[in-house]
C-alpha cells in the first residue's frame, strides 16, 4: 500500500486518516522510522510524492468519477478541504512528500501518528474524519 497506488485508493477523500506534508527525503525517512516506532509499519500508510501522485489527489474529482466530482464540488462549497487539496497538489508538485497514516476513528492511533509526523517536522497536518477535519498542529 505505501508506494502502490493501486493496492489502496483513499483520495478524494482520505476518512480516517492523519495526513502531513514533509517537505525532504531526510524529514520522509524520519517519518517512517517514528511511524514503525509508534507501531504504524508500511502497510497503514500511504506515501504520496511528485507530480506522478497529484493525480491521485485528483483536485477537481474528475479521475473518480460523478461522486467524486460531486464531492469536490460539495468540498469546495462547503468545507475548507478544496483548500486542503489544493495546498496538498502544490506541495507534491513542489517535491514534498505527503504522508497519510489509516487510524480509523481510534483516537490513540490518530495521536501516534500525529505525535510520530510532527517528530519528523510534518507541515499541514490534519485528521480526516467522516464529517471533520481536525487540526493537529503541524511545524507550520
Amino acid at each position: 500500500m505505501a508506494d502502490d497506488p493501486r493496492a489502496h485508493d483513499s483520495f478524494p477523500y482520505p476518512g480516517g486518516s492523519v495526513l502531513g506534508v514533509l517537505l525532504d527525503k531526510t524529514a520522509l525517512d524520519g517519518a517512517r522510522d517514528r511511524l514503525e516506532q509508534a507501531g504504524f509499519g508500511p502497510d497503514r500508510y500511504d506515501v504520496l510524492e511528485g507530480e506522478r501522485d497529484v493525480a491521485r489527489i485528483d483536485v477537481k474529482g474528475e479521475a473518480h468519477g460523478l461522486a467524486g466530482t460531486i464531492m469536490r464540488k460539495l468540498q469546495g462549497a462547503f468545507s475548507d478541504d478544496a483548500d486542503h487539496v489544493r495546498q496538498y497538489a502544490e506541495h507534491l508538485r513542489a517535491g514534498h512528500y505527503l504522508v497519510g497514516v489509516s487510524v480509523g476513528e481510534n483516537e490513540g492511533a490518530k495521536q501516534r501518528a500525529a505525535d510520530a509526523l510532527r517528530a519528523a517536522d510534518a507541515r499541514f497536518l490534519n485528521y480526516y474524519g467522516e464529517n471533520y477535519v481536525e487540526d493537529l498542529g503541524g511545524n507550520d
